[in-house]
């Protein structure tokens, strides 16, 4: 594993880990973290990683700026703003490897992907877990009052596990710059797998059942019992994404 420090806007940083597997890499598996989140997802990524570098992929995971070991401000963060971090990450990987690229996003990293995807062209499949598509529905549920005071061009701060954060109207209204469903339409003859826990208390499965209504010929998990983060099911989530990307793109 390798830890690097790519460039973005003359003076700031994303923190990336490239873990690369023995031998030539057949492609890689570029994973954008979810909403406050970061590139090691709770220590996850290592053995996740491991299982993906003993199939001949490289993987690299980073913090957008904002988040982890990266540049910037959380408060500061917008959609847009990570989709040039994720076009940025994707940029180096090519340049610097000269390999393929498929695109992992986990909740609002989803989102990302699927904003980034008619700017990266040459991706070659997506994965979503747990990803918002209708954002402005799912924003609302999570932040309750604090929703209409974001949009009332209020600041907000907040708390989690992670300790307090702040929240600024751009986040909100920088949603108005990103047509999902045009978004989508970039993904359409291109293998994507949408994975979701039919419990998901934080986006609600029917992001998932609309992603799929755009993209027919995608593959879709509903899992039983799994909540948002795949509590005691994330070994679950990785067999399914492991079968999909041996299907597509290792096998033969």
């Amino acid at each position: 594993m390798e830890k690097i420090f790519i460039p973005v806007d003359g003076d700031q940083i994303i923190a990336t880990l490239v873990f690369v597997p023995e031998g030539k890499s057949r492609l890689a598996v570029v994973i954008c973290h979810g909403f406050r989140g970061t590139k090691e997802n709770g220590g996850k990524i290592y053995a996740f990683a491991d299982k993906l570098t003993r199939r001949g992929l490289m993987v690299a995971a980073f913090d957008f700026r904002g988040s982890g070991e990266s540049s910037g401000a959380f408060g500061d963060m917008t959609l847009t703003q990570q989709v040039a971090d994720l076009k940025q990450v994707c940029a180096y990987i090519g340049t610097r490897y000269q390999i393929p690229q498929i695109l992992l996003g986990r909740s609002f990293g989803g989102s990302t992907v699927i904003a980034a995807a008619p700017y990266l062209p040459e991706t070659r499949g997506y994965i979503l877990w747990s990803a918002p598509f209708n954002l402005p529905l799912v924003f609302a549920g999570l932040l309750g009052d604090d929703y209409q005071r974001l949009m009332h061009g209020n600041s907000v701060v907040l708390s989690d596990e992670g300790g307090q954060f702040e929240l600024k109207p751009s986040l909100l209204l920088d949603f108005k710059a990103h047509d999902m469903v045009m978004n989508l339409m970039a993904m359409r003859n291109k293998p994507v797998l949408v994975v979701h826990g039919k419990e998901d208390e934080a986006v609600a499965v029917q992001n998932a059942c609309d992603i799929l209504a755009h993209l027919p010929g995608a593959t879709l998990h509903l899992v039983p019992g799994a909540d948002h983060r795949f509590t005691d099911m994330v070994e679950h989530r990785e067999a399914i994404t492991i079968d999909w990307i041996d299907r597509h793109f290792v096998e033969g």
